[in-house]
């Protein structure tokens, strides 16, 4: 996976920060820095999240179909193909919401040099795409808590496997909807909350028990 270019060595962001710091615009500028540093923050996790996915994906490919039924197998691997979809997703609104920063920021430059520094207090047009971060940060941290929830399940049936016996405990946390092709870049949240993410979870999760209590 390529390693996105961080937004901070962008030259519309890194002539705005010079800019704002010749005018005294401390306080501006460290905004600015703080916003960079946290759209970094939220790439990484990203990333690591696909990573974590990948392993996930491999164990379970790694699974003898003798101690985890093809059922129970096959519902972790869609749970982790509805992940990784949520993850591009992700990435996706974080990669055009930079862009919209560094935009905007490209246009601040330009009315400056024409403007003087009067136009440098637009800046609020640039540090207010914050509020947008934060959105998408929830959304990062609930689909963190997914992971590692299929992290679990795929280490327990692993257990189960290398210890010859059925898992103490099924795990239903993983169990997520899978949003469909036809959402594209929105939001997988938004799939859930529309086709009654509870139920279809519950009912997935109620299978995988059923399925391991079969093979207890």
């Amino acid at each position: 996976m390529a390693e996105e270019k961080a937004i901070s060595n962008d030259s519309r962001i890194v002539e705005l920060l010079e800019l704002l710091a010749s005018n005294q615009m401390n306080a501006q500028a460290e905004q600015v820095k703080q916003m960079c540093d946290y759209v970094g923050t939220l790439e990484k996790q990203i990333n690591s999240m696909t990573e974590e996915i990948k392993s996930a994906r491999q164990e379970l490919v790694s699974m003898k179909e003798d101690t985890i039924s093809e059922h129970v197998k096959d519902s972790l691997k869609k749970a982790a193909d509805a992940m990784q979809k949520q993850c591009g997703s992700l990435r996706q609104q974080v990669t055009q919401l930079k862009e919209k920063i560094c935009n905007k920021a490209g246009k601040i430059v330009d009315a400056a040099k024409r403007k003087g520094q009067r136009a440098l207090y637009k800046i609020t047009q640039v540090t207010g795409m914050r509020k947008k971060l934060d959105a998408i940060k929830s959304k990062v941290d609930q689909a963190i808590d997914r992971v590692e929830s299929l992290e679990k399940a795929a280490g327990e049936y692993r257990g189960q496997q290398e210890k010859n016996r059925p898992a103490e405990t099924p795990l239903l946390e993983y169990a997520v909807a899978e949003p469909q092709a036809e959402y594209g870049a929105e939001l997988f949240e938004q799939y859930q909350r529309e086709h009654g993410a509870g139920q279809m979870a519950g009912a997935a999760g109620r299978t995988v028990m059923q399925e391991v209590e079969k093979s207890r």
